[in-house]
């Protein structure tokens, strides 16, 4: 049921393990090696020398046996537990460097991966849970995310894009996948007899979200692939590289306007199609028999409250569903092999098992007797199981206590919430359907924006001291024609988040017989209600009389934003150079010592080095590549000349400055403003033709550098080019072409290839 793992996948993995090899010997370090790691789904947490390694499961699809084989290796080198994340894929926590390999040979092993699981990458591609049992089905999506999924992966230019690039599909308006709010969102439609889907483009959750637009009112299903590709390339070739902060496809689309964008995007999809081998193959699963089946089981008291609260009757007669909410999303190892095991030995190769974006499991394709037998295994896996739906339907990231960019634990404010719910004796069950979410910063990770009521971390401060607070969010709408994220509303101290959230909702369940939603009455009279509320709650004691609410849920020390780190989601080649950066202005600001005044040289001189293509280590290479391109080119001036030979003078924070002062004019193709303007001079750039050799040079460094070439090179003029069998040679021209260049000849020498490109 699941994707398949193409051929170049592994071919990537078999670079990984040389690259690992080159870090765990010093021939890389470790910022290099980051943006190695992440690609492929791994992630430094919190805690020094632990890692996450993220899975991709296309649509949520996870076989019994899959599920098994993850538990056994959670066992053998995580934590003992599996993590369901909002986007249907999983997570295994606190892996060791030493065990990177092992864990990926596993996964792919059993047909898993995690490659683009993390970074400027095509992310894991969701669908909506119900698809294919919902009773509002248009028709099964699950086989076009897998499809499109496995098309994706083989895609050599999936990998280093300017930011990550997400894809969903719905199968019906409900819009359950959030079709429409993300990058390239899907929902399924007929029109004519015939399948396709209603598209949407440039949505998007975080500190600057957007609600995706109408694109392609009809798309016929065969064209997915040739869609998503193709926005994909007018992504890769025009998305800001430059500032990670606006690097996302909707910023794009901003900037160069809709119709602009969609001209690109039809110029694109015309050149893919050309290229062939745009076709999807479609892998139906197969659906069960209707059954004679009428009314429910004979249960007791305790068993019908939960099969009304958690089983689902599908549209195929006599079967049913059963959503099981983890707490938190997260699910014991042992608990996981047990659920396995009575699967496969009651369901057989039925499609039985998703993960959903609410961190939950779906179990699907079951009669009611078989339903009613897994109940002690779903009890045993979560307490939840015997609570109302509204705990179980909480959705909250791992913020502070794992998460690089985390502010607040939303984890432990969630559980102070619920214990608060359950001693004020609210009546849960009239709460059915409310979503709660809560994130541990404004990144979206805890998915507040889609919620009914919604929190994100923040710091506040009462008399000079730090206490952790969450903004209040309220009134999302999900649809295909009426998505409204959730709106800011007011903040709150974590310490009386329990309180507030229980007056809040006390009130609601009270005048909710009056309202169509929960969206309905924050539009109506609800956002005065929450600002009214959060008056009440706004005082928080002095650190003197109560030091409780300058501590975080679940935290053990003073809350502070000491551990706070730069996140990895961006981790790429240009974090290289903001990291330089950041290392240049901290040593500007110390003194004239020789030791220091040589740090700002090197740093100076290496910063933009990767600008132009080049990975030089030592000081002499640095130095050497620096005149070469900075100096020679007359991007630097020549005074500073001097300062690459002998010892290192004061004049070395000038040279920083001018270095800093030019990146600043770099645009997020890679050019500075002398050479958008002609200022350049000197050097190769003089030259009217070249020859480069770029075998032995990995992407997109190889890129790089002919796009450098390329720019200090007159229009018309021809550059010809070696390069390497396999990624190089799927991938440079193909980037050079998208930046209009033309492909004059392409022929194969040995195990090499010679490429002639015509400047545009």
């Amino acid at each position: 049921m699941s994707y398949t793992i193409p051929t170049s996948v592994h071919s990537d993995f078999e670079n990984f393990k040389q690259q690992y090899a080159d870090y765990k010997n010093g021939a890389i370090d470790a910022l290099k090696f980051k943006t190695i790691r992440v690609p492929f789904g791994i992630y430094e947490q919190r805690t020094e020398n632990t890692y996450m390694v993220r899975i991709k499961l296309a649509g949520g699809v996870i076989a019994p046996s899959q599920l098994a084989a993850l538990a056994d290796l959670s066992e053998q080198y995580a934590n003992g537990k599996l993590h369901v994340t909002t986007r249907g894929g999983v997570q295994l926590h606190f892996v060791k460097i030493d065990d990177f390999l092992p864990v990926i040979s596993a996964l792919h092993k059993i047909g898993l991966t995690g490659r683009g699981g993390g970074g400027n990458t095509v992310r894991n591609i969701t669908a909506d849970v119900y698809s294919g049992v919902g009773k509002d089905d248009i028709f099964d999506v699950t086989p076009h995310a897998i499809a499109l999924t496995e098309k994706m992966l083989e895609q050599k230019d999936s990998y280093a894009l300017p930011r990550k690039y997400k894809i969903s599909f719905s199968s019906s308006p409900a819009d359950r996948g959030h079709a429409t709010l993300i990058d390239v969102g899907f929902i399924a439609k007929i029109e004519g007899g015939k399948r396709g889907f209603h598209t949407f483009i440039a949505g998007g959750m975080g500190a600057k979200s957007r609600v995706g637009v109408s694109f392609i009112d009809f798309l016929p299903e065969d064209e997915i692939f040739l869609l998503s590709q193709a926005i994909k390339e007018v992504f890769d070739a025009r998305g800001n590289r430059k500032n990670k902060h606006s690097a996302r496809l909707r910023f794009l689309v901003e900037e160069i306007g809709l119709e602009e964008f969609r001209k690109l995007v039809n110029a694109k999809v015309a050149e893919v199609k050309a290229r062939g081998n745009w076709q999807i193959s479609l892998k139906p699963i197969a659906e069960v028999s209707p059954l004679d089946y009428k009314g429910e089981p004979d249960l007791d008291d305790a068993h019908l409250i939960w099969w009304n609260r958690f089983v689902f009757a599908q549209k195929q007669s006599g079967y049913f569903g059963v959503k099981v909410p983890l707490m938190l999303g997260d699910l014991l190892a042992e608990n996981a092999k047990e659920l396995a095991a009575q699967l496969e030995k009651i369901a057989g190769d039925r499609d039985v098992l998703r993960f959903g974006s609410d961190q939950n499991i779906y179990i699907r394709n079951l009669t009611a007797d078989e339903i009613v037998s897994l109940y002690p295994s779903l009890y045993k896996i979560s307490p939840l199981v015997s609570k109302p739906t509204v705990l179980g339907d909480a959705v909250t990231c791992t913020g502070a206590a794992t998460c690089q960019l985390g502010i607040t634990i939303p984890r432990g404010a969630f559980a102070a919430i619920e214990k608060r719910l359950e001693t004020d004796k609210l009546d849960l069950d009239a709460l059915r359907d409310l979503k709660i979410h809560l994130s541990g910063c404004p990144n979206s990770c805890g998915r507040h924006l889609v919620a009914d009521l919604g929190f994100f971390g923040k710091a506040s401060r009462n008399n000079g001291i730090l206490y952790p607070a969450y903004n209040v969010v309220a009134g999302a709408r999900i649809g295909e024609e009426n998505t409204v994220f959730a709106q800011k509303i007011a903040d709150i101290s974590a310490f009386h988040l329990p309180a507030f959230t229980s007056d809040l909702l006390k009130h609601w369940i009270g005048i909710k017989n009056s309202y169509k939603s929960f969206a309905d009455w924050i539009d109506e009279r609800g956002k005065e209600f929450i600002e009214t509320l959060a008056q009440k709650y706004a005082e928080i004691p002095s650190f003197d009389e109560d030091k409780n609410p300058y501590y975080d849920y679940s935290a053990p020390e003073q809350f502070s934003l000491a551990g706070r780190g730069a996140g990895e989601c961006s981790a790429g080649m240009y974090d290289l150079i903001e990291a330089d950066k950041k290392a240049l202005l901290a040593a500007i600001k110390e003194g004239n010592t020789e030791e220091n005044l040589t740090l700002i040289r090197l740093l100076a001189t290496r910063m933009l080095l990767i600008t132009r293509g080049e990975e030089a280590r030592i000081e002499a290479e640095v130095f050497a590549a620096f005149r070469k391109y900075f100096v020679e080119t007359k991007l630097i001036d020549d005074r500073f000349l001097p300062l690459l030979d002998g010892a290192a003078t004061a004049a070395v924070r000038e040279l920083a400055n001018a270095v800093i002062a030019l990146y600043d004019t770099m645009d997020n193709t890679l050019k500075f403003a002398a050479e958008k303007t002609g200022a350049m001079g000197g050097g190769e750039s003089a030259k009217s033709d070249r020859f480069k050799d770029y075998r032995g040079v990995a992407c997109p460094m190889n890129f790089v550098k002919v796009k450098m070439d390329l720019s200090q090179m007159k229009s018309g003029e021809l550059l010809e080019i070696l390069l390497d069998d396999g990624a190089p040679i799927d991938n440079v021209p193909k980037s050079v072409k998208s930046e209009g260049h033309t492909i004059e000849a392409q022929t194969k020498e040995g195990v090499a290839w010679r490429v002639r490109i015509r400047k545009k």
